[in-house]
């Protein structure tokens, strides 16, 4: 059936753009892209750090500065922060990791989407998209199991070297993450049923040829 092939070409756009918005936030002082951030801490006099995948950003009553974006920016360089990070260091290809798979991630997403829109979603294009989508899934749930790890692990130290005195959570980002792995495996399985189900356009196919 088209319908579940225009669906899933839906949400496989959808996890794209959820990506690349997570691949480019907290770039930069900007409206929008400051407020999409993996993690946040609060420091005791209200000085607040964000963390992404290029860079971080310092605050404090209004004022915000953004580091110099470098690739797998690891949380932990930060000058501010090494007397509440102590025991989360030494963590670079958590970082690495999590940035690579993220491309890989796009990459796949950008694959899948590219080949049933331009081949008029037959049903040869529905398989590959269906299982380029999984795949996608599949690297972008580790880069996510990953991020949640080091979220989670550098928010406990800091507050275990602080006395509980720092706060943290995490950000929009780690959200939409989850956002674009629901979508891509909402989309390996609608692309399966319209490869199961698209008889007519099996026939439409034999038709023309």
């Amino acid at each position: 059936m088209a319908f579940f092939a225009f669906v899933a070409t839906f949400t496989t756009f959808a996890a794209l753009i959820l990506e690349i918005f997570t691949m480019i936030g907290n770039l930069a002082n900007r409206a929008f892209l400051r407020d999409l951030f993996f993690a946040k801490l609060i420091l005791p006099d209200g000085t607040f750090f964000t963390f992404g995948l290029w860079n971080y950003c310092m605050g404090n009553k209004g004022d915000l500065t953004c580091s110099t974006p470098e690739a797998a920016f690891v949380w932990t360089s930060v000058p501010q922060l090494a007397s509440y990070l102590k025991g989360f260091d030494g963590q670079d290809r958590l970082f690495m990791a999590s940035f690579v798979l993220y491309w890989i991630g796009i990459g796949l997403t950008l694959f899948a989407l590219v080949i049933t829109l331009f081949s008029h979603f037959r049903r040869s294009s529905d398989v590959c998209a269906s299982f380029v989508c999984i795949i996608s899934f599949v690297v972008i749930l580790a880069a996510f199991v990953i991020l949640i790890v080091v979220s989670a692990w550098g928010i406990r130290m800091a507050k275990e070297n602080s006395s509980n005195a720092i706060d943290g959570y995490l950000g929009p980002s780690t959200w939409m993450t989850l956002g674009a792995m629901v979508a891509l495996l909402l989309s390996s399985v609608w692309y399966f049923i319209s490869c199961c189900c698209g008889s007519g356009r099996r026939v439409r196919d034999v038709n023309k040829a």
